[in-house]
């Protein structure tokens, strides 16, 4: 069996990309020592605690408190900012077994795209006589972890969850049952307290990058690409998709 981390980038004018973190389960202890080993190399550079979320958009873009002390963080300009990646998914890259693909298509929906992904990822698990379970970010339901909520506020929070996460819900129990590699129900997990989850948000936003800077043709000749999240992306060049153009697989 895999396991799945999914997270969505892209320009919603243009169409919406989807990478996925494959990962064997056999295999799942060392993909995350080795993602634990890159949240050490920049908290020992950087001051960066292991427990603050990584979120691309923010981390490229200047946004964002970062570090443990005021005076790191004066110092966490922006070449830091871009190491930061480089180092994260260079330390992901060197775990054996996982890979790397990113679903691009021309649909503004991410609950398309996704649908689109999930039936990629049903041929290739069958392609590789496995099955895979798919964790996406989202909200869970639960909240803050050991947070105080009211029976009435845990439901209420557990009901917002159920809603979002209908639609992905629908798209997996629409594949047939007796045929599908993809098992049990989409996992929402929410990126701040997910490790993979940050890690895949990482890949997907230099992935986008990447083709909107091969493609101005797809995702409009205006757009800047974000070069540091490229330089990042392309640490992860041994774990892509062999038959994809670097990780990436167009579907109009």
């Amino acid at each position: 069996m895999h396991l799945v981390y999914v997270d969505d980038s892209g320009d919603s004018r243009h169409g919406t990309t989807l990478t996925a973190l494959i990962v064997p389960d056999d295999r799942w202890n060392e993909v995350m020592a080795a993602w634990l080993g890159g949240r050490r190399a920049i908290h020992h550079e950087f001051g960066i605690p292991t427990t603050r979320e990584l979120h691309a958009n923010e981390l490229y873009k200047g946004r964002g408190k970062y570090c443990e002390t005021e005076g790191q963080e004066r110092l966490f300009s922006t070449p830091r900012r871009a190491a930061t990646g480089r180092i994260m998914l260079s330390a992901l890259a060197a775990a054996e077994g996982a890979l790397v693909v990113t679903i691009a298509t021309p649909c503004r929906s991410s609950t398309e795209s996704y649908n689109t992904l999930l039936r990629w990822l049903d041929g290739w698990a069958e392609e590789n006589d496995t099955t895979v379970m798919v964790f996406y970010d989202g909200q869970q339901g639960y909240g803050e972890p050991c947070a105080p909520l009211s029976p009435a506020q845990a439901r209420a929070e557990w009901d917002t969850a159920l809603r979002a996460s209908t639609p992905y819900r629908k798209a997996h129990r629409a594949l047939d049952l007796h045929t599908r590699r993809v098992i049990e129900d989409v996992i929402m997990q929410d990126s701040r307290y997910n490790q993979l989850i940050q890690a895949t948000d990482l890949i997907a936003y230099g992935a986008y990058q990447l083709h909107a800077q091969t493609h101005p043709e797809i995702w409009g000749a205006t757009h800047r690409p974000v070069t540091d999240a490229i330089r990042a992306y392309r640490k992860m060049a041994p774990r892509w998709l062999p038959t994809s153009e670097h990780g990436i697989i167009w579907c109009p």
